[in-house]
This record gives structure tokens, C-alpha cells and sequence, in this order.
């Protein structure tokens, strides 16, 4: 068959270049189909598999967020953040913060050029010219990245008298959300609870952090005074039991001297 073949390509005038290509692509088209391995099925599935569960694996790995920026003045928003400090969901926690979430542009940033934005919005900037106070709480619960969090609004906010940062543990707040409050304003009404149960969480996730604070300093006050009204009593008690201790003592001896004179 192949001496046929080259005979028949002999007879026909063409370049020899061109007729030996010809040859070999009509040779290779005889060659019979080879077959695939019977593992390349097999292969290819877990090729799939290992694809998708990269797949999966990364979306959870951005998305899982590994601390938590609390911001409170009267709107109360929360910025997740992942590993990668990128703000992967905006979360309000009353009417005005929701409203405020709704309108940042901030997601997928930096939360560093986020807590900028935030800062700096009309919102925020208006709360403060009121002499609204100005509450971030930072929740980690990668320590590293929390303390790098932690550091960095509060130099954002240092020098600012209505402007206050702590850290907040995971554990602590672990209720916050349960009670529909964010995490900053529940620690505002933890340390309310310690005076008064007055207010329930409904009505503090209401509050600017301005009137949850001035709050806590009327108990604080209250509590003072009252302290110090019990000490006045109690030292205007002792001082008049000397008193009459005296006076017994005087009589006493004045007793003692008439006797003796009798």
C-alpha cells in the first residue's frame, strides 16, 4: 500500500517540497486513532474536584471574616474584615446605621482607607460639629490583626475629645447581635448595667453614644453623691456618740466629787 502510494505521489507533477508534506499528512491520517488510558477518565474527574474544592476553599478563605471595626456616633455600623484587611461586608445595626451602610462605597477596600472614608463622611463630620461622640470598637479574633486594627484607628482618632477606641474580645460581645445591638454600643451598655437596668437593649440601640455616655456619668454621679451623703451620716453619727460619751464621763465625776465631800 505505501509503494502504491509513493508511485502515485511520483507520477504527480509538483514541487518535491510540497509532495513529500502531502505524503506524510496522508500517512499520518492512515495511522489508526490512538486510545486514551483507561485512568485519563479518572484523571480528569479529580482534576475537577481538586479545581472545585480550591474553588470553594478560597471563596471561604476571603470571606471568613477574622475581625470585626465597630462604628458608633448615632448610626452604628460594623465593617467585617478578613485576613487579607480587606472589608468584605457592611452591617448596620439600627434605622440610621443601615441608611449609612446603604450609602458608603467601601466594600473590598482596606479597612485602613475605609475607617478614612468613614470618618470623613458627612455623616460622621455632622454628629461631631453636634458634639455627638464618636465611639470604635475594634473585636479580634486574630489578635495580630487586631492589634494592627486597633493601632491604626486610634491614631485616626487621636486628639479628637469626642473620639474614643477600645478592643473588644470575641467572647465579650458574644450576645451583641442576639440583643440587636453592634458591638461597640453593647459594650456602652454593659457598663450602663452596672448602675441601672432602666434601659433595655431596644432602647439603647436607639441612642447616640453621646446620651448612652452622659448616661453612665449621671449614674457615676449619682452614685458619688450618694456615697459621699452616707459618709457625712455616718461621721455626724460617730462624732455625736463621742459626744454624748463625754458628757456621761463629766457627770461621773462630778458625782465622784460630791461624795467625797460628803
Amino acid at each position: 500500500m505505501r509503494e502504491e502510494l509513493r508511485q502515485a505521489f511520483d507520477a504527480v507533477h509538483a514541487d518535491e517540497t510540497l509532495k513529500a508534506r502531502t505524503r506524510a499528512r496522508v500517512l499520518q491520517a492512515m495511522q489508526p486513532a490512538r486510545r486514551a488510558p483507561r485512568w485519563a477518565p479518572a484523571l480528569a474527574a479529580a482534576v475537577c474536584c481538586v479545581v472545585a474544592v480550591a474553588g470553594v476553599g478560597g471563596y471561604r478563605l476571603y470571606f471568613t471574616p477574622t475581625s470585626v471595626i465597630s462604628i458608633d456616633i448615632n448610626p452604628s455600623i460594623e465593617l467585617d474584615i478578613n485576613r487579607f484587611d480587606k472589608v468584605i461586608r457592611v452591617n448596620g445595626y439600627n434605622e440610621d446605621g443601615v441608611a449609612f451602610a446603604d450609602s458608603l462605597d467601601v466594600l473590598y477596600l482596606d479597612y485602613s482607607d475605609a475607617v478614612d472614608q468613614i470618618v470623613a463622611s458627612e455623616t460622621v463630620t455632622d454628629c461631631l460639629a453636634r458634639d455627638e461622640l464618636l465611639s470604635i470598637a475594634v473585636v479580634q479574633s486574630n489578635p495580630k490583626q487586631g492589634q494592627e486594627i486597633y493601632d491604626y484607628v486610634s491614631a485616626c482618632t487621636d486628639g479628637n475629645q469626642n473620639a474614643l477606641c477600645c478592643q473588644v474580645s470575641q467572647e465579650e460581645v458574644s450576645h451583641a447581635h442576639d440583643l440587636g445591638l453592634s458591638y461597640g454600643k453593647y459594650q456602652a451598655y454593659l457598663d450602663l448595667q452596672q448602675y441601672t437596668d432602666d434601659y433595655p437593649p431596644e432602647e439603647i440601640a436607639g441612642m447616640t453614644m453621646r446620651q448612652i455616655h452622659q448616661l453612665i456619668d449621671d449614674c457615676q454621679e449619682e452614685d458619688h453623691d450618694t456615697a459621699q451623703t452616707a459618709e457625712t451620716a455616718e461621721n455626724s453619727q460617730s462624732a455625736s456618740g463621742h459626744h454624748g460619751e463625754g458628757e456621761g464621763h463629766g457627770q461621773g465625776n462630778q458625782y465622784r466629787r460630791q461624795q467625797d465631800c460628803d
